[in-house]
């Protein structure tokens, strides 16, 4: 029994494709086992944890900061507030010694005068 040229053909071609499926799984099959076993995908594993635990804490911060930032705006509102209070007050009281002054001197000039 002879192989025709097509025969041949088909053959050499269900072999190539053998030997390819072949390698590729191996291929598979080593990179997985390579994979499980190399101490740098724990590392890896360890990085990611420590990595979202540090942006976890940043995040945190950055919220404690707003909160401050807000907390001390509002107490340098509150204390602007009362600076100015008690700033109209010390002016009318100022304004209330000018007066009194003035009218001491209008008395004593005449009296100075009669």
């Amino acid at each position: 029994m002879l192989l025709t040229r097509e025969d041949l053909s088909i053959a050499i071609a269900g072999v190539v494709l053998a030997v390819f499926l072949i390698g590729w799984l191996s291929h598979w099959l080593w990179s997985r086992m390579a994979s499980a076993a190399s101490p740098r995908s724990d590392r890896a594993d360890e990085l990611v944890a420590e990595l979202l635990i540090v942006e976890e804490q940043r995040d945190r911060a950055h919220a404690e900061k707003r909160e401050l930032e807000a907390a001390l705006r509002g107490e340098a509102r509150e204390h602007g507030e009362l600076l100015q209070s008690l700033l109209r007050e010390r002016e009318a009281e100022l304004e209330a010694a000018m007066d009194g002054l003035r009218q001491a001197r209008q008395e004593n000039e005449s009296l100075r005068s009669s």
